[in-house]
């Protein structure tokens, strides 16, 4: 009876005690079905590009646009147009055609007739038909039998003037420089998204070498710590010192809890960038292999260049220059007056069947044949092409002026960019140094200490000044990073570089 009094409020205790020890997280241990997924820099930005959704967003808007050329291609597909037809047509005549008929008061016809026409485009402009019709008539009201005409022939309108030659591309044309403009959207989309993933990249790695700085502090607080209490047990130390041990430690850990909590919040922006949301993810990007790759020092005129070659906006603006060119030279065939060339050629056939009036068709010298011109002009002067040709003129002049504005703003991008390569390269010599100097102190401080001519106080300032220095450095070796990244994007290499360039493919 006596060991269930100690054991029943022993067991009371331990769920309450497991809660607490969870909810308070002092010591709570990352869970065991927590995933690793390791990768490269490289490997994050290929699954950047394969599964961010707004660049996937954007591909589906270029997809879009290719199909707008194929739809301006139809203009060329040809056309079978079949139609039959079966009717009566039973009527009486009035006096005036009554007194014209011999054989009868009344009309009573049965007719059908078939027809198949295949009509298209070519690309000169020319509107092409060529078909075959046949038709039959039966006049019960004088008692005759079902007499069937055919035709078999052929009908052509070329544009002479008007709609003529480029006329009838010019859309197809205008469609594919649509394309190219829509695919460089799609670059710039797929670059912003890359850049950003890659600035994450660099504020994670920024996040897990600031943690590291924070934890060597606090184990340098704790090792103080430890002395102190060993000092203070034997009477060689007064009880403040090991106040200021203490609070110097309490004060590091808290810097420790914000960093991991920074890791934590640089861990998640990289998963949105891949877009995953799985919590049991623990996602770690290993970024040796491109810490040290600072590249070679950029200059303005190979840069400038590489940017007139890659950077999106300054292609799809060359692009909408041949675009309002290709309009202009649209508008100016549209201001020709409408001169048409006619022609025509078909067979004529008679029979009291089907087959006999198809055969008769090519055995016959019956035949039928047009040719002409037809002349359109508007008396108005033609307001409308006019106002559209002045207007494509004017986006010309637009697209122009836009591509100089690209340039002005490309240049001063990658000159701010070049000069905050060089300044943040320069800063980490400085700042390399100063953590140097430093560490230098701080060992002086230490000795110091050991023999008693130091305090805690000093000991934990000079640390600081030390932890400020590392953590410096480490945010200018990240600023320089992202200063490449800033100037890759300046220039259009972004993709280049990180092997994830897109090439635009014909539909």
């Amino acid at each position: 009876m006596k060991y269930l009094v100690i054991i029943i409020p022993l067991l009371l205790f331990l769920p309450f005690s497991t809660y607490a020890q969870e909810t308070t997280g002092v010591s709570a241990a990352p869970s065991s079905s927590e995933q690793k997924l390791h990768l490269t820099l490289a490997e994050y930005v290929k699954r950047v590009v394969d599964n961010n959704e707004a660049i996937s967003a954007q591909y589906h808007e270029f997809l879009i646009s290719k199909e707008n050329i194929m739809r301006e291609r139809s203009v060329f597909e040809p056309e079978l147009v079949n139609s039959v037809q079966r009717g009566q047509e039973k009527i009486k005549y009035s006096q005036d055609e009554k007194s014209q008929l011999i054989f009868s008061n009344e009309a009573d016809k049965l007719t059908n007739s078939f027809s198949a026409l295949i009509q298209g485009k070519a690309p000169s402009g020319a509107d092409i038909k060529l078909g075959y019709t046949q038709s039959g008539v039966k006049d019960w009201a004088l008692d005759e039998d079902m007499e069937y005409k055919s035709y078999l022939g052929v009908e052509i309108t070329q544009p002479l003037m008007k709609n003529a030659g480029m006329a009838t591309t010019a859309n197809i044309k205008a469609a594919k420089k649509d394309s190219g403009i829509s695919f460089q959207s799609y670059r710039m989309k797929m670059m912003e998204v890359v850049f950003s993933a890659l600035s994450s990249s660099w504020d994670y790695y920024g996040a897990k070498e600031r943690l590291k700085i924070r934890q060597e502090s606090v184990t340098i607080a704790e090792k103080l710590l430890e002395m102190n209490k060993e000092r203070v047990r034997l009477g060689k130390m007064a009880q403040s010192e090991l106040l200021e041990a203490e609070a110097g430690l309490a004060k590091r850990k808290s810097w420790e809890s914000s960093a991991r909590q920074d890791l934590v919040s640089a861990k998640n922006s990289l998963k949105s960038f891949i877009s995953l949301a799985d919590v049991t993810v623990d996602l770690d990007l290993n970024m040796k292999d491109s810490l040290n790759k600072t590249g070679t020092d950029p200059t303005f005129n190979k840069s400038m260049t590489t940017a007139i070659g890659l950077r999106p906006e300054y292609l799809s603006t060359a692009q909408k220059i041949e675009k309002e060119k290709l309009l202009v030279t649209y508008a100016k065939n549209q201001r020709w007056p409408q001169l048409d060339l006619n022609g025509s050629y078909g067979l004529n056939g008679l029979g009291d069947n089907t087959e006999d009036a198809l055969d008769d068709t090519f055995d016959s010298d019956f035949r039928t044949w047009k040719v002409g011109l037809t002349f359109t002009i508007p008396l108005g002067g033609n307001m409308k092409t006019k106002s559209e040709l002045n207007a494509a003129r004017y986006r010309k002049r637009q697209a122009l002026l836009e591509l100089k504005s690209v340039e002005v703003q490309v240049a001063n991008i990658i000159d701010t960019a070049i000069k905050s390569v060089y300044a943040t390269k320069e800063q980490v010599a400085y700042y390399e140094s100063a953590r140097k100097i430093e560490e230098r102190l701080l060992e002086i401080e230490e000795e110091r200490f050991k023999r008693g001519k130091s305090t805690s106080r000093y000991l934990l300032e000079k640390e600081d000044d030390l932890h400020y220095a590392k953590e410096a450095e480490l945010e200018n070796i990240v600023n320089t990073h992202k200063a490449i990244v800033s100037l890759a994007l300046a220039e259009g290499s972004l993709l280049k570089k990180h092997a994830a360039e897109v090439q635009i493919t014909e539909p």
